[in-house]
């Protein structure tokens, strides 16, 4: 017998990203634009349980997403001599679901980011061949990208035009630092949580005019 699809499974998308302050204008992009498609963000950073096991918790977050969103713009050397592993690992993690998984993880659909479409060949020429997106470091870029795959991959009406969530960003990220400061938090670090509720409650009001 099939598992049951695990709740909102077609509704999540899974992020797979650096933590780095330099990567925050990407990310917060990337979950405004999932959102306004109607979908759901799912993310390590998210969950904040010092008695959970990482690899345990990314192997489950991943489980219950159809979608996967990863970004390895960020395969480079640190200030130790050593490259970040960990976004490339994560898009095998993904692979590896769709093509060993049951049924349901067999459906699974992905988009690869790179900060350009032919740099990946250097350190993972195992992707040759896979469409690789190049948002190069631009919001809007990876606005256009997301918005553009999540309607394809779904097929749903509802997805707007990546103009309109473009120019719904721009005006969201005009007014965040009132938002942020009525709320007593920082603007350069908000906490992950907070900001999706922020882009949640700001969307939400959007959409019920």
């Amino acid at each position: 017998m099939a598992k049951p699809t695990p709740p909102h499974y077609h509704d999540s998308v899974f992020i797979n990203y650096p933590f780095d302050t330099a990567y925050q204008p990407i990310i917060r992009a990337l979950l405004f634009t999932i959102y306004r498609c109607g979908f759901l963000p799912v993310t390590a950073l998210a969950e904040d349980n010092a008695l959970d096991n990482r690899l345990a918790k990314i192997e489950k977050l991943i489980g219950s997403c159809k979608y996967g969103i990863h970004d390895i713009s960020r395969i480079e050397t640190s200030t130790n001599g050593m490259p970040r592993f960990n976004m490339p690992f994560e898009l095998g993690l993904f692979f590896g679901a769709r093509r060993f998984g049951n049924k349901i993880q067999r459906e699974k659909n992905a988009l690869i980011f790179d900060s350009d479409n032919t740099r990946y060949r250097q350190f993972i020429s195992d992707l040759s061949g896979v469409d690789i997106k190049a948002h190069q470091n631009n919001p809007a870029a990876a606005i256009r990208s997301v918005a553009e795959w999540l309607s394809t991959a779904s097929k749903r009406s509802t997805i707007p035009g990546y103009k309109i969530i473009v120019a719904e960003y721009a005006a969201f990220e005009k007014g965040l630092p009132l938002i942020v400061e009525k709320l007593g938090l920082d603007i350069i670090d908000i906490p992950f949580n907070n900001y999706c509720l922020i882009v949640e409650e700001t969307i939400k009001g959007k959409l019920s005019k």
